[in-house]
This record gives structure tokens, C-alpha cells and sequence, in this order.
């Protein structure tokens, strides 16, 4: 009897289940504002187009995640590439939080202390104006 192959899952559509928005509501801030689910699927999208937006961002850049339905540890890993990324380019990164599984991501890998965080969009760009 041959040994069973291990198959992946397939790969869901990412778009489907991901929404990413960039914008720049003024020259101070970029809004990443995202709605979905983060997880591995999705990481790569988000990782693309945040990272790549962050070359002409401005000294703000604030990652809406009120409206993530599902937060992993890939997502996790891109928010800390993106804190990295931005240490070196003289930007600062806030996160709007709110939904449980983000906060509680947060809380248990022990990075809350580290990230910028804002419970509402308003707060987050209000002292960037």
C-alpha cells in the first residue's frame, strides 16, 4: 500500500474575503482600512499593498482594522514588517482597533505595548492634522 499523500487545502479567493483600502485624506496621513479576514490566505495581499504603499506615505499612517472579522498571526507578522519598515523611514504607525479578535491577538503576543493604538478612526488622525 503506498503512504497517503498530505494535500493543502486550496487557496479561497483572498479578494472575497479581504477588502483593502489605501487612501490619503491629507498629505500628514495615509488610511489603510481593511474589512475581511486576515490569515495566512490574505497576509500576502495586505502585506503588498501596505508595504508597497508605504514608500510614498505620509509621516502618518494609520491601519484601520474595525472592521476585521478574523485577525491571525499572519496578519500579526505584517504589522510588525510594516512597524519595522516605517522605524526606518521616519513614519509612525497607529492602529485603530476594536474588534475582539484583534485586541486579543494583540494582548497575548505582547505587542500592544509597542503599537500606537487609537479606539476610533477620528482619534487616530486627530492629532496629525
Amino acid at each position: 500500500m503506498a503512504p497517503s499523500r498530505a494535500t493543502l487545502p486550496s487557496r479561497p479567493e483572498t479578494e472575497a474575503r479581504l477588502s483593502i483600502s489605501l487612501t490619503a485624506p491629507s498629505e500628514k496621513v495615509t488610511l489603510c482600512a481593511l474589512a475581511g479576514e486576515v490569515d495566512y490566505y490574505t497576509a500576502d495581499q495586505f502585506r503588498s499593498q501596505l508595504i508597497g504603499s508605504l514608500s510614498t506615505a505620509g509621516p502618518l499612517v494609520v491601519i484601520d482594522l474595525s472592521q476585521v472579522t478574523f485577525f491571525g498571526v499572519a496578519g500579526l507578522h505584517v504589522l510588525i514588517e510594516a512597524r519595522a519598515w516605517a522605524g526606518h523611514t521616519e513614519r509612525r504607525i497607529r492602529l485603530v482597533t476594536g474588534p475582539r479578535c484583534v485586541d486579543r491577538l494583540l494582548e497575548v503576543a505582547g505587542d500592544a505595548a509597542t503599537f500606537d493604538t487609537a479606539a476610533n478612526l477620528a482619534d487616530a488622525v486627530l492629532d496629525a492634522a
